[in-house]
């Protein structure tokens, strides 16, 4: 599922609700179909992703599991959370910049805060069995 984020100031950005998810818990926002991030969040928004980074960068990688052959490969471009993270970043701070009130609404087709019932059962959740 894709998350449409908006800003008056940068345009459109569009994420994938997986890598989104994370960006928004560590701001505080529920996972909600539509959202939004006030001009008067932004400066704690920012320093809360890049506290999130920061844990990311910090932390030792996860051991290695017998299911993780395909991110062994050599030959697969790596995207790590903070180049995920840059766009929105960028928006937050062009917006937070803004002589105007500018806020970033943020849409997806439905709620995305049920990660682990779609990891679990390997599909969108609400659907039947």
């Amino acid at each position: 599922m894709l998350v449409t984020f908006t800003s008056s100031e940068s345009g459109t950005m569009l994420m994938f609700a997986e890598v989104a998810r994370p960006f928004l818990k560590a701001m505080g926002k529920d996972c909600r179909a539509r959202g939004v991030i006030t001009q008067a969040e932004m400066p704690a928004a920012i320093a809360a992703i890049e506290r999130h980074l920061k844990t990311l960068s910090t932390s030792k990688s996860a051991p290695r599991t017998e299911g993780k052959e395909e991110e062994d490969d050599p030959d697969k471009p790596r995207v790590s959370a903070a180049q995920r993270a840059w766009p929105l970043l960028d928006m937050l701070s062009r917006s937070l910049k803004s002589k105007k009130e500018s806020h970033i609404i943020w849409e997806a087709s439905t709620d995305f805060f049920k990660e682990e019932e779609q990891e679990i059962s390997g599909r969108p959740s609400g659907l039947p069995v």
